[in-house]
């Protein structure tokens, strides 16, 4: 059984704190801004403000020299929030005099200008794209316009690949959140193989999901689901941004899911599929490529190698195979970066597609990354036959010889019974 994980220490903050200034020596910076998207902004919210604060999402921290950050929030609820902490004896990583309201350009912008750095090197995480989601960068027009009207005559400079570079290993303590955030996203998808019969709704299956989650001591925002005899699309949902009835699962159903399970702001991702009775011959045709596709992935995923040949070799039994696929086959997470489509066919391979005049691929980004132990990756293979898809995955870290498995029942097929 795995148990709840302590609070991260103070010497967990001394570490990234210094890894924020081994960035600024690295790069040379006089100052680094972090920006943090608003709370609740998930799946693959753009948070790295709580790498940095171990608090509530949603600020805009500074770096200067070896000064203490200083973490502009967006509101005074965050101040109310961190004055009840210290109430409790929550163990905080903020002093009082870290935290100012004005979560803007021009607040951050006239910090740096009293402090002499209106021509200085200023780098910024939340420039660069940031898939799959913000592929024009998280950092808002307004907030940079701010920042360039008080520091007119500073250079600014993009280093979230930087950042990447080093938080990307993680620690003892985050390997330890990890792992628990998975022991609950298994948890979840044990849930969504439980509830799947014939007769329930796909609101039934999420409020079940979500549930156990929350019930764990986990945090998760949004589930990306859907069900049919056969189902092509991916996303959450219709029923949660359209007015339609939640659909009600049948026998011969396939559910196919993605499950966000978070610990501490550390995520765990699952891609649990669910054959609700006998399937269609080709989903358990595709699901038995994507497991191929899955332990292709592990063999590969070691210290040394490339994420590049990881993508390769996890894409081989697909193209072996000539299916297609909907989704990436791995990306990173814990922080995100790296993603691998590869380059097996996609959805503009089905008829229906031929009506949409601008279909896009997307490229795999960042192949020629050097794997190191400690890194956090989600293995999400999938692959289709027509109109049947099927897909499996899980969390995997990447160990010295192989990757390190932290969830089992999601990474195969999983079938319901009643």
């Amino acid at each position: 059984m795995i148990q709840i994980p302590p609070p991260l220490s103070l010497a967990e903050r001394d570490r990234r704190w210094q890894l924020a200034r081994r960035l600024m020596r690295e790069e040379r910076l006089d100052a680094l801004i972090v920006y943090g998207d608003r709370e609740a902004a998930a799946p693959a919210a753009f948070a790295p403000d709580c790498y940095f604060t171990n608090d509530r999402p949603g600020s805009l921290v500074l770096f200067v020299g070896e000064d203490a950050p200083l973490v502009f929030t967006f509101a005074s609820m965050m101040v109310a929030d961190h004055i009840q902490a210290a109430m409790r004896g929550d163990l905080q990583w903020l002093a009082p005099e870290q935290l100012r309201v004005g979560k803007t350009g021009r607040d951050a912008g006239a910090y740096l200008a009293s402090r002499g750095l209106a021509g200085a090197r200023v780098g910024i995480i939340g420039l660069e794209p940031y898939p799959p989601f913000y592929f024009d960068g998280a950092l808002p027009c307004r907030t940079m316009e701010g920042l360039a009207g008080a520091l007119a005559r500073a250079e600014f400079v993009p280093v979230y690949r930087a950042f990447f570079a080093l938080a990307s290993v993680k620690s003892e303590e985050e390997l330890g959140l990890i792992r628990y955030a998975a022991h609950i996203g298994e948890a979840m998808s044990e849930t969504l193989r439980a509830t799947a019969r014939p007769g329930v709704s796909e609101a039934e299956l999420v409020a079940a999901v979500t549930s156990t989650c929350f019930s764990m001591g986990g945090y998760t925002a949004e589930i990306l689901l859907g069900s049919g005899p056969e189902y092509v699309g991916w996303g959450p949902p219709a029923w949660q941004y359209r007015s339609q009835r939640p659909r009600v699962l049948r026998e011969g159903d396939i559910v196919l899911s993605e499950i966000f399970a978070l610990y501490g702001m550390m995520e765990t991702q699952h891609q649990a599929a669910v054959a609700v009775g006998d399937v269609h011959p080709d989903i358990l045709r595709a699901a038995a490529v994507a497991r191929e596709c899955y332990e292709r992935g592990l063999w590969a995923l070691h210290a040394g190698n490339t994420f590049g040949a990881v993508v390769d070799a996890m894409e081989q039994p697909l193209l072996e195979a000539g299916g297609w696929h909907v989704h990436p086959l791995i990306h990173s997470i814990n922080p995100y970066g790296p993603v691998g489509f590869g380059t097996a066919p996609g959805i503009e391979c089905l008829p229906e597609a031929g009506r949409y005049v601008q279909l896009q691929r997307l490229p795999t980004v960042a192949r020629e990354l050097e794997l190191k132990p400690g890194m956090c990756f989600a293995f999400e293979p999938n692959c289709a036959f027509g109109r049947h898809v099927a897909n499996v995955g899980g969390t995997v870290i990447v160990g010295d010889t192989a990757g390190v498995e932290l969830n089992q029942n999601s990474t195969r097929l999983m079938q319901a019974r009643w």
